[in-house]
């Protein structure tokens, strides 16, 4: 499963990169060996992963893509020009702020970027699934989880997935109250038995943290052991742990004992 401690690069005491991995390399009593989940080898790609995690302008990205395509590709002519297909599953998340607002600045910035995403997670759409025909990206198939009733924004997720992949909503884990939203779908390429299960979760940060991170952890217990990605916005601070007196550390707890490891180590929001 692939998720989200240290602290590193502290300014004013404020920590810049998260990682729950390093601080443990050493240690006898590895939090992270339960039943072998993880090996060291395991842990120091995933440490790898997040010690190199940064930010990329639209260039940089088109640029990093683009060689990534041509090595897949065996290819050492000068970088192609022009959309690359998915050769590697990859994730785009965006908390969207609603729909009608933005929907046409995301399309706009999905066709500057080379690179084609597998699946394009979203928050706060404000958008039923009645309407989500309204909001095509090109390439793409829409999956809207229905909105809250008392709420005309700040809610709604939805996920955009290739038209390469066969995808099908798994409906116990995908979830709409005051508390959690999610949804969830399992994937697959017409020509592989293999799937892959990908979801978007929102935590409003109106809702009960504790019932949060308790539907959280349900589920966790429902989704397959391995072949999961998780995308959302939690609204929960990774950066400002204080030894699970908090709701950080207590969400921490939960990601980690369901064996998800992070995927970014670095402030998403300024």
């Amino acid at each position: 499963k692939q998720w989200y401690q240290r602290r590193v690069g502290a300014k004013n005491n404020v920590p810049l990169r998260y990682n729950p991995y390093i601080s443990h390399e050493t240690d006898s009593d590895k939090f992270y060996d339960d039943e072998g989940a993880y090996d060291n080898t395991v842990i120091q790609k995933i440490c790898q992963v997040l010690e190199n995690c940064k930010t990329y302008t639209v260039h940089d990205l088109n640029t990093l893509t683009t060689r990534q395509q041509n090595d897949i590709d065996n290819d050492t002519a000068p970088a192609k020009q022009g959309k690359q297909g998915v050769s590697q599953f990859s994730t785009y998340f965006l908390n969207i702020d609603g729909n009608k607002t933005n929907f046409e600045h995301l399309n706009i910035e999905l066709k500057r970027t080379l690179h084609e995403f597998a699946v394009i997670g979203l928050a706060e759409t404000n958008t039923d699934p009645e309407l989500q025909n309204l909001y095509r990206i090109e390439g793409y198939n829409g999956f809207y989880q229905s909105v809250t009733d008392d709420k005309h924004k700040g809610t709604g997720v939805a996920l955009y997935v290739s038209e390469q992949f066969n995808a099908e909503i798994v409906s116990e884990p995908s979830l709409c109250s005051n508390d959690i939203e999610s949804i969830f779908l399992k994937l697959s390429r017409p020509s592989s038995s293999e799937t892959l299960t990908v979801g978007v979760i929102y935590r409003p940060p109106s809702g009960d943290t504790s019932v949060f991170l308790d539907k959280f952890s349900q589920i966790c217990e429902l989704l397959p052991e391995s072949g999961v990605r998780i995308l959302g916005d939690f609204n929960i601070d990774f950066l400002k742990m204080n030894n699970n007196t908090n709701v950080a550390s207590q969400f921490e707890d939960l990601i980690l004992s369901h064996g998800f490891s992070p995927a970014i180590s670095i402030p998403t929001l300024r």
